[in-house]
């Protein structure tokens, strides 16, 4: 696989930019999902549980 020139990637990341700056300035679409606080729970249980576990095995 070849690599992209600079000056190509450069036009490709302004055109994504202006894509997604289009597409977040329609109304309506940076909706928050209701259940943001269960996920955000279930990470932080699976992070405690991981950091317990981590610490203590020996060695």
């Amino acid at each position: 696989m070849s690599e992209l020139s600079p000056r190509l990637r450069d036009e490709i990341d302004d055109q994504v930019a202006e894509a997604l700056d289009a597409y977040l300035a329609e109304p309506g679409r940076l909706r928050i999902p209701r259940r943001w606080p269960l996920w955000l729970a279930i990470v932080l249980t699976n992070v405690v549980w991981l950091l317990v576990v981590v610490s203590g095995k020996p060695g």
